[in-house]
């Protein structure tokens, strides 16, 4: 059951940073929602160095798995967003 648990939590862990650049429609929000994916990526990477820090639950299994999702979802949006002009 716990695999079961540890292979949705990973799913979703990249799924949802996946779909947050993709529901941007213009430059503006999309430009904000990577800013905003920046400083928390840049903050988890500091917080992760530190032992026993806010976001350590995370670890650096999820945290890629996010930075990674996210990263896909950033770049399918900007082509899509390019391709627009």
């Amino acid at each position: 059951m716990g695999g079961a648990f540890a292979i949705l939590v990973s799913v979703l862990a990249f799924l949802l940073p996946l779909g947050l650049p993709l529901l941007t429609s213009r430059w503006r929000s999309y430009l904000i929602a990577v800013a905003l994916a920046t400083g928390f990526f840049a903050w988890l990477t500091v917080d992760l160095a530190q032992p026993g820090g806010t976001l350590s639950f995370i670890g650096p299994f999820l945290g890629g798995m996010m930075l990674f999702g996210f990263a896909a979802g950033a770049i399918a949006r900007f082509v899509m967003l390019v391709g627009r002009r």
